[in-house]
């Protein structure tokens, strides 16, 4: 009987401490959504893009925490420099997607800070982690997210990617010539999960 009485009082309490509401967008690969990266060597720039991207974040546009849940995957073996050949040996010999098929981010921690709405700053400098080639770092992406509307965020990031950083040979001949770092833009939409 003194359980069912001590039960009874403290429902109400466990009740009332609810965690914030986060919603879970979700991304999938097709347009709009892009990574593009751009290589800058000495004597030629070429960009490589896919639209095969997929992933979720998880948020509350109303109210950012210090922190957002984010994982985002990236298939390498889609990535089109315009050039068959160079893709083919970026591919195989470099990127060596049949080993390491995808570059993920997760996780964002908040450099700037949270606890605002989004739609008064969309713009973040964030950390999280970055796994290319099998090697994982901290990474920091500039990011601008914007809530389109109740169900939609619209989102660009930027950050450069160090080849050496990831295991990644620097080609050297002719036909793939690429910069000792990469320049990558990462364009989407993500859609609210039903």
């Amino acid at each position: 009987m003194q359980l069912r009485r001590v039960i009874s009082i403290a429902t109400p309490v466990i009740l009332s401490v609810t965690p914030l509401y986060a919603a879970e967008f979700v991304i999938t690969p097709g347009s709009p959504n892009q990574v593009v990266f751009t290589s800058k060597a000495t004597t030629e720039t070429f960009q490589g893009k896919t639209d095969r991207m997929t992933g979720r974040i998880d948020l509350d546009p109303a109210s950012i925490g210090d922190s957002v849940a984010v994982h985002i995957e990236v298939d390498l073996a889609s990535l089109d420099t315009g050039i068959g050949k160079r893709n083919q040996t970026m591919r195989n010999d470099y990127l060596e997607t049949k080993k390491y098929p995808t570059a993920v981010f997760d996780g964002a921690t908040l450099v700037n800070g949270g606890g605002r709405a989004l739609a008064a700053d969309p713009a973040f400098e964030v950390e999280g982690t970055f796994s290319l080639h099998g090697v994982t770092h901290r990474m920091r992406a500039t990011v601008d997210v914007t809530q389109k509307d109740a169900h939609t965020l619209e989102f660009k990031a930027a950050f450069k990617v160090p080849l050496a950083d990831y295991n990644i040979t620097r080609p050297k001949f002719l036909f793939l010539k690429l910069g000792e770092v990469q320049e990558v833009e990462v364009t989407g939409t993500a859609v609210a999960a039903p």
